[in-house]
């Protein structure tokens, strides 16, 4: 079947998951249609929030492979990964049906697509050499009833940084971005100006990289002390990290407003 022939958004969603498995269990499928597909259902505002996040970041197959590659060993674990990834939507869309509201980890399920559920429980945290702020920062999300994603705490399975990031980064819906003076610098015609505290370089990559892939709304840095931030990117939420401890009030905001429920702070 030609993707012309493509009626419903069933048929369009069943049709991109085979594309998806086809290239997960060694083979190539066609990546024109792939990208249609994709494209068109991103672009449905009834229906992207409820896709799989990695398909937000894989803009065509060979991306795909790189992600799904190093994530399972066999051709029947791709399968079945991929299989479960839409499983839900395409059960709603066929016969209406979904997951009932519950309680996971103590944290609230929020209901949406008529029985489709979402749980939102954990946090990504991306940080420098400042060890003592990692903790600190990790030890309050705990404190809010949430789960802290720490990627240094979690097994590499052959994967390379990226493809760490990209990985467990699907879990979360938030991550919080720790701009610490690990590192200084200065342009390099000022030769008789002191060098600015900076943040380490892995953390300003992967700050623009997740505020592309969750959204800037998503994605809060927390600032230490005098340090240098991008000046180009606007929008950006920058809370700094005081002794009076504001900034956990400012980051329970932000992560309510991203839709997590979280336990009293006072």
């Amino acid at each position: 079947m030609s993707i012309e022939y493509l009626e419903t958004e069933y048929q369009k969603i069943e049709y991109l998951c085979n594309l998806l498995i086809e290239r997960a269990t060694g083979g190539f499928g066609d990546d024109n249609e792939y990208k249609i597909l994709r494209s068109e259902l991103l672009q449905n505002k009834a229906l992207s929030q409820y896709l799989p996040n990695w398909l937000k970041t894989n803009r065509n197959l060979d991306s795909f492979w790189g992600f799904i590659k190093p994530k399972f060993g066999t051709y029947a674990e791709r399968r079945t990964f991929v299989t479960n990834e839409f499983l839900k939507i395409l059960d709603f869309l066929e016969f209406g049906t979904g997951i009932q509201p519950s309680q996971i980890n103590g944290t609230e399920q929020k209901q949406t697509l008529k029985g489709t559920i979402m749980s939102k429980n954990k946090v990504f945290i991306v940080h420098g050499h400042d060890n003592e702020t990692k903790q600190e920062v990790a030890r309050f999300i705990d404190r809010l009833g949430l789960e802290t994603i720490i990627l240094h705490e979690k097994a590499s399975s052959g994967m390379t940084i990226i493809e760490k990031i990209e990985h467990y980064s699907d879990e979360s819906d938030f991550t919080i971005v720790l701009y610490t003076p690990c590192d200084k610098g200065r342009k390099s015609t000022e030769t008789k100006t002191s060098a600015n505290y900076r943040a380490r370089q892995n953390v300003v990559f992967e700050h623009g990289y997740l505020m592309a892939k969750l959204g800037r709304q998503n994605v809060c840095a927390l600032v230490k002390g005098e340090i240098e931030t991008s000046n180009d990117i606007s929008g950006v939420v920058y809370v700094s990290l005081d002794l009076a401890g504001a900034w956990k009030i400012d980051l329970s905001k932000e992560l309510k407003a991203c839709g997590y429920t979280i336990n009293s702070i006072i």
